[in-house]
């Protein structure tokens, strides 16, 4: 174990770490949680753990970019496709829920992510930070098929805040076990953010 560990790179050695850091936080709280359970858990010393991350909060805040490190590719990947709003609003409404659907355990440190942003201010701002640079690119993409005739003309901040409601939502859920029924979501969900609940529509 102890040789293996020692030929391991700095990224695959933060990884750990950080694997680590974000189970003890789920299980014992981010409050009652110690650098100490970190690299036990790690199978590392507390120095070891030290020499990549000053504090506990370190750690948290880089499980917290890491936790929405994936998400936001799906957004940079919206960013750069040249196809039609109406499409790339499906294929990343698509992808998040084959996202949430398909993770091998639940989000749950999403949950706990949360409940520190009402308790400490600076990851409050941290989460709202994150939060309002998923809300600008959605709505970018909202605004391009607003302005090619595609979508009805709505405030574009309003309709990304609440489809980012809806991602947040399904993190929720998928973090107590609900996990998304993409069949259904990937059909009529989707159908029903593009075109509403009114009559008449497709």
């Amino acid at each position: 174990m102890a040789s293996v560990t020692r030929h391991q790179s700095e990224a695959e050695r933060r990884a750990q770490i950080l694997r680590a850091a974000r189970a003890v936080f789920i299980e014992f709280g981010y409050l009652a949680a110690r650098v100490e359970d970190v690299a036990k858990r790690a199978h590392l010393s507390k120095g070891a753990v030290y020499f990549y991350f000053d504090s506990k909060r370190a750690i948290f805040d880089a499980i917290v970019e890491e936790e929405h490190a994936i998400t936001v590719s799906f957004l940079e990947q919206a960013d750069r496709d040249s196809r039609p709003a109406e499409i790339k609003l499906i294929d990343l409404g698509k992808k998040y829920l084959d996202y949430f659907a398909g993770l091998k355990s639940p989000p749950r440190f999403f949950l706990l992510m949360s409940e520190m942003a009402i308790r400490d201010e600076s990851i409050r701002k941290r989460v709202n930070g994150i939060h309002g640079r998923f809300v600008e690119r959605i709505a970018a993409v909202v605004k391009q098929g607003m302005d090619d005739g595609s979508f009805a003309v709505y405030d574009p901040l309003a309709v990304a805040q609440m489809m980012k409601a809806i991602i947040d939502g399904l993190a929720g859920q998928s973090a107590v076990g609900a996990r998304p029924d993409v069949e259904r979501l990937t059909s009529d969900g989707i159908r029903l953010l593009l075109f509403g609940l009114l009559p008449g529509r497709p």
